[in-house]
């Protein structure tokens, strides 16, 4: 494998994709997403985006030899030659020359080269952009297809906590980024993230319960919730109109106020030890949040104050009379409500997936009064 640069006009010229034909059964890629590749082009084009990531090419077996393919070494060519031989390593300059009806098969990067082709064909002044290769030499079909499996099954992505946290950190310095967020209908992600960083600061339910990225959970530590778990639930919330354009602070005054209010109402499983219940865990975050916006219309309705708890218990007064059925640790079938039917392992644990999650939510909302309820006209 050579680390290699080459320009965007020799890859449009010289790309072979071997797609999977679900007819024959022959190749091994998906077909590329034409949203994905318009969006590669924007980056580059609009964006004036770099392409960090070599694309993973190959020249195949059957076109390796010396009429088509010439590596051209400027210095140590012994110490290269030993090197292929040998399967050992070598660091060097060169260059690599081939004919004009060379494939080269890209096994990683569609999408970055079909955003290229669409520059190319649309545009001029792209034919030189330069693009990184991470070039195989000799590789068949089989072995192509093994790498581009590795590739995609053993490389892991940032993961959503940190890369959230990160795209907030950014944020805060680049106004296009926030501006393109907005645009693109992205921006909950960050304002859900400063909504947490606020709620943290108040003497409420969720003050230390949040997992940080980086550090590992452990027993007793009170965590009950990874962060970004929590500030997705949060979306049906920032969704709401009154909050488009409220602070952070204001929105985590609010929804300190309802966790208060629905601890007025079912103690239990914020004193016993909250890490025994799902309340406080993503079913019950989910859930519970994606009523809030019922919720803040009929404290409304009825004259309270959204900062206020005691509006929501009113609200929420009917909550502990949600029930249903779970196996006991006897293997017998038992009804469970109030508090027990948010213990790990009791009803609301069966609510998983965000199926799950919904149906949770329209049991809770089931025992809510209408706002149509309580308008006064």
């Amino acid at each position: 494998m050579l680390q290699a640069f080459t320009n965007a006009i020799t890859v449009s010229n010289h790309q072979k994709i071997d797609i999977f034909d679900p007819d024959t059964g022959t190749g091994y890629q998906r077909a590329a997403v034409t949203s994905r590749v318009r969006k590669a082009a924007t980056y580059y084009d609009e964006k004036r985006g770099r392409m960090p990531n070599p694309l993973l090419v190959n020249v195949r077996e059957q076109d390796m030899n010396e009429e088509r393919v010439v590596v051209l070494v400027d210095d140590d060519q012994t110490g290269y030659e030993n090197a292929v031989l040998e399967g050992g390593n070598w660091i060097g300059t060169g260059r690599i020359e081939f004919t004009d009806d060379l494939e080269l098969w890209i096994y990683d990067g569609q999408h970055r080269v079909g955003g290229l082709n669409q520059l190319l064909d649309g545009q001029e002044g792209y034919e030189g952009f330069p693009v990184p290769i991470s070039l195989t030499l000799g590789l068949d079909q089989g072995q192509e297809m093994r790498e581009f499996y590795e590739v995609n099954t053993n490389a892991v992505p940032v993961k959503t906590d940190l890369a959230w946290q990160l795209l907030t950190k950014m944020a805060e310095d680049d106004p296009e980024l926030r501006e393109m967020l907005a645009a693109e209908d992205k921006d909950w992600v960050t304002r859900a993230y400063a909504v947490v960083d606020e709620l943290e600061k108040l003497d409420g339910p969720w003050r230390g319960r949040f997992q940080e990225a980086n550090r590992r959970k452990t027993r007793g530590d009170g965590v009950t919730i990874p962060k970004p778990q929590f500030a997705r639930s949060l979306k049906p919330v920032l969704d709401m109109p009154s909050f488009k354009r409220a602070d952070a602070a204001t929105i985590a005054v609010v929804i300190n106020a309802y966790w208060i209010g629905i601890k007025q109402v079912m103690p239990e499983p914020f004193e016993e030890g909250q890490e025994d219940y799902v309340l406080q865990k993503g079913s019950g975050a989910v859930a519970l949040h994606r009523v809030l916006p019922q919720v803040v219309e009929v404290v409304r309705s009825n004259g309270g104050r959204l900062g206020q708890p005691e509006g929501y218990a009113e609200v929420m007064k009917e909550l502990p009379t949600l029930e249903g059925e779970s196996v006991d640790n006897d293997g017998q079938l038992t009804t469970r409500s109030g508090a027990d039917f948010w213990r790990v392992g009791s009803v609301a644990s069966g609510f998983s997936g965000d199926a799950g999650r919904r149906r949770l939510s329209l049991l809770i909302q089931s025992r809510l009064p209408s706002p149509a309820e309580t308008i006064q006209l």
